[in-house]
């Protein structure tokens, strides 16, 4: 995927709700972390639970992410998705959700990077 860095043409930097003729909507999200950032996509009908997720990253940096959101809400609009004007997110606590399950899984998986001088002198 390459990085679109241009003006988004979404109001806010952080979320964008599309939605295709045949009523599916898509949220995708920009989350900041502690150390990096995700894009969480999610889709399904407006009145259910999103039946689908994925977590994009981790961004080192802010534009970045903003750069791989734009190419992901752009290349839905060229597969026939229109905008939500105004939209709200419907699906914030899955959002978390992810990103709980997501920070749970790092965590279980630190490496230990302290430096002992006793582990290499004998």
């Amino acid at each position: 995927m390459r990085l679109d860095f241009a003006e988004p043409l979404y109001s806010d930097p952080k979320f964008c709700a599309l939605i295709h003729s045949d009523g599916k909507r898509i949220e995708v999200h920009l989350v900041a972390t502690e150390e990096s950032f995700y894009l969480v996509a999610l889709s399904g009908l407006p009145n259910r639970p999103a039946s689908r997720t994925k977590v994009q990253g981790p961004y080192i940096s802010q534009p970045q992410a903003k750069a791989a959101m734009n190419a992901i809400v752009n290349s839905l609009l060229e597969r026939g998705f229109e905008q939500l004007i105004a939209a709200k997110p419907i699906w914030t606590l899955q959002v978390k959700a992810e990103i709980k399950a997501l920070d749970q899984e790092r965590s279980m998986h630190l490496g230990n990077y302290r430096f002992n001088p006793d582990d290499v002198y004998f």
